[in-house]
């Protein structure tokens, strides 16, 4: 993976996710860097049963933190079904959903939800915030890693290059949106080497 400013074709993230899907593993350590003691302190403790729902899961980067909640259901939410196959645990349920559709989920229904690398990819966030609010339990959670992706990805595969589908929100909007939708949001900022990365945001339906 590199970063390039030519003019190369934009993919949707569906083709782009299932294009990379069997390498999209070489990329955790480089992803993981940015995750490390950073949301794990805002996970739920000494909590019991929980049902988690990993919205744009790809193939397991989160799975191993979440995993140590111990969750009665763990659902991995991907629009790529390529990444969702390659999720190795046989205790997960792999829905392929679309985050600017309505989800497949009925009210009322998860403890926790995170998004990780994804709201970038999103045009409609209303219709994000508004569904994860509906599939949250009241008085829990959603946590949102939001990178600050100044430059696109690009990918090479069979001799041509490609860029994946980019929004850049501002997080005072992403904060905006979601207080709209009736959530209570606080926004975190995170630093590698003195530099600003990225935010985690802690939306809490209450």
């Amino acid at each position: 993976m590199w970063y390039d400013s030519s003019h190369i074709s934009i993919l949707d993230p569906q083709i782009w996710y299932d294009l990379v899907s069997d390498q999209y593993h070489d990329f955790h350590d480089h992803l993981d860097s940015f995750e490390k003691w950073t949301f794990t302190r805002f996970l739920p403790r000494d909590e019991k049963n929980l049902s988690i729902i990993d919205l744009w899961a790809g193939d397991w980067r989160l799975y191993k933190y979440l995993n140590k909640l111990n969750p009665e259901k763990y659902v991995a939410c991907d629009i790529s079904s390529k990444l969702l196959s390659r999720h190795p645990w046989k205790n997960v349920e792999k829905i392929v959903c679309d985050l600017e559709t309505p989800l497949p989920f009925e009210n009322d229904s998860f403890d926790l939800a995170t998004s990780f690398f994804v709201l970038e990819h999103i045009a409609d966030l209303e219709n994000f915030f508004s569904e994860v609010y509906r599939i949250l339990r009241p008085w829990w959670r959603l946590i949102i890693w939001h990178f600050l992706q100044r430059r696109e990805f690009i990918r090479k595969k069979w001799k041509e290059k490609f860029k994946i589908r980019l929004f850049n929100h501002r997080v005072g909007d992403l904060k905006s949106i979601s207080v709209a939708n009736f959530f209570r949001t606080n926004a975190f900022p995170v630093h590698e080497s003195k530099d600003l990365i990225g935010y985690i945001l802690v939306c809490e339906k209450f």
